[in-house]
């Protein structure tokens, strides 16, 4: 008994679970994506994107904390005590006496020179902004060219389904008549199995295919923070795949010039800036500082009889006083002359990574163009292939159909016809990528973007 029930509550939860995913399987969602609508989705939930944002308000945190902190502060204090004490002969308990006391001050103070320590602590806040802005442009960048990356390759995937499940009701049907001629002892039996080894090769090309696409969607789904249970249908309308139209020749020389105002080139600049501030910033510790300051004191104590709280308090008892104070340092062990090195050493390195950014700048730049002209030479060989292959599989069929060729041939030219298909769709993925990369490189991507879509996007402008 133990045991019998024991199997009915694991078959009961095991059933349990399967209609849950079930039922999680047919809720899911189905969302269709046209490109506008992964690059609106983006721009608006990538989490790259929103870290950057981040950045950026941190970075305007800063500086607006530099700058509140060149203004005078004023601190306002108020307190009352109360006191029992006695005469010092007599016990306290029998002589004790009780008075009330009551303070209040302002005061306030402001550096007026701080041997330009504090305008340079500003204009390094600044700079620090300026660069983070910049990164947030970058990323954006980086995301749009990966987000239509996946996109497109989602695209790829979907015509290599199309183009193995085509060749798979091919490879069927000619199964189909193989096996009938075999039947009326025409061919042999080699052929037949033969051919249901093409089919078994098929069949396992297009489940590759499947989940190759598979995983592209949730690639692009990650970008966009859509949730993975969710089904996604592609929208080719607006993505013109295939239209060597919607990809105009790049203007290598325009984009050598355009490729020094790139995001993370600038982003650099001004780290740089926010550098050489820092060493103004290191440097003021050894200069003189001036500094202003002001009170406002008063009080109120119960055993001045003269006056009440309010006569001691706002009459008899304020007190003003006012300051100005210089402080010159004459020996703070080094610290200055270590801070000024230590600041002009970041200086330096900054500078490398400018040199270091624009030698990759200009490196990826050309290998873009590169890959994007051979990109079009294989996309041209391709379709030619595919066109040869096309005319010799219709007539080797044909020859074959009429008893004159062997069937090794025409499976090899359909193998052959089969790779130009696949090889043509891989060829115009590569060229529509590597003009994308190009306008990446010298930071123009939005701009093409804009140009080029045939629906405005408004995150886009």
């Amino acid at each position: 008994m133990p045991r019998l029930f024991n199997y009915l509550l694991i078959s009961f939860l095991l059933s349990s679970t399967l209609r849950g995913q079930e039922a999680q399987i047919s809720n899911a969602q189905t969302q269709s994506l046209a490109i506008s609508d992964v690059i609106s989705l983006a721009l608006r939930q990538n989490l790259s994107i929103e870290r950057s944002k981040l950045q950026v308000e941190l970075r305007e945190n800063d500086l607006q904390f530099e700058e509140a902190d060149s203004q005078p502060n004023l601190t306002g204090s108020l307190g009352g005590n109360l006191r029992y004490f006695g005469d010092g002969r007599d016990p306290v308990w029998d002589t004790g006496e009780l008075s009330e006391s009551l303070s209040g001050s302002l005061n306030s103070s402001v550096d007026l020179y701080t041997g330009g320590g504090r305008e340079a602590a500003i204009n390094q806040a600044r700079s620090g902004l300026e660069a983070s802005i910049q990164d947030f442009n970058r990323s954006k960048q980086f995301v749009l060219f990966n987000s239509i990356f996946r996109f497109m390759e989602a695209i790829l995937r979907q015509k290599e389904i199309e183009i193995q499940t085509e060749e798979l009701a091919s490879r069927q049907e000619n199964l189909e008549r193989i096996r009938v001629s075999f039947e009326n002892q025409i061919r042999i039996e080699a052929d037949v199995l033969r051919q249901r080894s093409l089919v078994a090769d098929s069949e396992r090309r297009l489940a590759q295919a499947k989940q190759s696409y598979q995983r592209s969607l949730y690639f692009l789904k990650d970008l966009l923070l859509i949730s993975p249970e969710t089904d996604i249908v592609l929208d080719l309308s607006g993505s013109r795949w295939g239209n060597q139209d919607y990809l105009p020749e790049p203007d290598v020389q325009a984009s050598w010039g355009r490729i020094v105002q790139r995001p993370d080139l600038l982003a650099q600049e001004f780290r740089i800036t926010a550098a050489e501030e820092n060493i103004r910033v290191a440097a003021s510790g050894g200069k003189a500082r001036v500094s202003a300051s002001a009170s406002l004191r008063t009080n109120y104590s119960s055993l001045d009889s003269r006056a009440g709280v309010g006569g001691q308090f706002f009459e008899t008892q304020p007190e003003l006083s006012g300051g100005l104070s210089l402080s010159i340092p004459i020996f703070d062990r080094r610290r200055t002359s270590t801070n000024v090195a230590r600041a002009t050493i970041q200086q330096r390195q900054e500078q490398l990574d400018l040199v270091d950014l624009k030698q990759g700048a200009r490196t990826d730049l050309l290998q873009a163009v590169l890959d994007f002209n051979t990109a079009k030479a294989q996309l041209r060989f391709s379709e030619e292939q595919l066109l040869s292959a096309d005319a010799a599989l219709e007539a080797e069929q044909a020859r074959f159909d009429a008893g004159a060729a062997n069937l090794l041939d025409v499976n090899s030219l359909r193998s052959t016809r089969l790779d130009a298909a696949v090889s043509v769709e891989e060829s115009w993925f590569n060229l529509f990528t590597n003009r994308l990369d190009i306008t990446l490189q010298d930071g123009t991507i939005e701009a093409f973007l804009i140009e080029q879509l045939n629906t405005q996007v408004p995150e886009l402008q």
